[in-house]
């Protein structure tokens, strides 16, 4: 989309794998897109403030290579905070932001399937309100688009259509008996249905985003579980251990051989570039392609339990007997944390892998072969992730 005007986009969760993305495309396309400046909202995380995490987690990484060697003139780095009201920012910061930017990219969030609930509620939820409460001061603003996951929607039965899922209380009474401890995650898990606390924040996350958004334009973007690039910045890249990417990293350096899954289970699979795209063409009112599924099959049976005793635990326990033995207590220690953190993936992974959820996204489907894609996986995991450890 053309404009008249220059824009200048805040994007969030630069750091993380989808963020990185996101901000390489508006750099590499930011002629097509008018895009004047690029702001990244990012945290201090000690002993590094916002720029020297800039200058030394984003900037070298490879996801920049194909840029310009200019492209940081593009980017404004402001500190701030997006669990705290204003997200964070000084009052100078804030006006700033308020007078220059037109839009807003959502992507900062926690994404552990098992973190704790203030976690959770700080990175999910109040992240989310804070930064809409932070567009609806910005006078210039067109669109706020927010990634939020399809599986906001828990497992059941028939397809699942892209609208607000139905609670058992309003959506501010249980982020409230969250926050105040009368509600506790196993029980508002069971109460909703959702398998862990991670849906179940993004799915309060849109309903008060929805409840309080006013008249303000937002998107919100609900990829399935995103891997690696099929195609941009490169084929295959990714810097990230979560989701699908630790598993194909388990099977391919061997600590993980068995997977509690069902045979007929289409796991749904999306290339973060293809986020990426659908995150920008809808900032810019695009029409986008939909994200539809990769059909990836993962073999189990019934003595599932029978596999892990013998492929993982044992394995793991013998040689950590060895290594007790000798003396090598380093050894000892990382053979039990290998064990723990492949049950740990089968135990997050579990609601996904036996299960198939039958999204039915309004948009046309992306095409692309899921066979060559897998491919493109295992090759991206092999360069970029095999030198990394469990």
């Amino acid at each position: 989309m053309s404009s008249e005007t220059n824009n200048t986009i805040l994007v969030t969760g630069a750091t993380g794998f989808l963020g990185k993305v996101v901000v390489e495309e508006l750099l590499r396309l930011g002629e097509k897109h008018s895009t004047n400046q690029v702001i990244l909202l990012l945290r201090k995380k000690y002993p590094l403030d916002a720029q020297a995490r800039f200058e030394q987690h984003l900037a070298p990484s490879p996801c920049f290579a194909s840029l310009s060697k200019d492209w940081k003139r593009s980017i404004l780095v402001i500190e701030g905070d997006l669990s705290s009201p204003n997200c964070g920012l000084q009052a100078c910061q804030y006006k700033l932001v308020c007078q220059t930017i037109t839009h807003i990219i959502h992507t900062a969030a926690c994404i552990k399937f098992d973190s704790t609930v203030p976690e959770a509620i700080s990175s999910n939820i109040d992240s989310s309100c804070h930064i809409l409460a932070l567009a609806k001061n910005c006078d210039n603003l067109q669109r706020l688009v927010i990634t939020s996951t399809a599986y906001v929607t828990p497992p059941q039965q028939g397809p699942i259509y892209e609208s607000l899922v139905d609670l058992p209380s309003p959506a501010s009474q249980i982020a409230s008996e969250l926050r105040n401890g009368v509600l506790g995650k196993e029980e508002a898990i069971a109460a909703t249905g959702h398998p862990n606390i991670y849906s179940l924040s993004k799915c309060l996350a849109e309903h008060l985003i929805c409840e309080t958004r006013g008249s303000l334009p937002v998107t919100i973007v609900r990829p399935s579980i995103i891997c690696a690039a099929i195609q941009n910045p490169s084929p295959g890249w990714i810097d990230s251990r979560a989701a699908f990417g630790g598993l194909v990293l388990g099977f391919g350096t061997g600590s993980l051989r068995v997977i509690d899954g069902r045979p007929e289970t289409k796991l749904d699979i999306v290339p973060v570039d293809l986020v990426a795209n659908c995150l920008i063409y809808e900032t810019f009112r695009r029409d986008i392609q939909s994200l539809d599924r990769r059909n990836i099959y993962w073999p189990q049976g019934p003595i599932l339990d029978l596999y892990q005793l013998f492929h993982h635990y044992i394995p793991s326990r013998v040689y950590a007997t060895v290594n007790r033995i000798k003396g090598n207590e380093i050894g000892e220690r990382q053979a039990m944390k290998t064990w723990k953190v492949v049950r740990g993936m089968n135990t997050v992974f579990k609601p996904y892998t036996n299960y198939t959820h039958d999204f039915r996204p309004e948009g046309p489907s992306a095409d692309f072969d899921p066979a060559k894609y897998m491919h493109v996986i295992c090759q991206g995991v092999h360069t970029n992730l095999m030198q990394s450890k469990l």
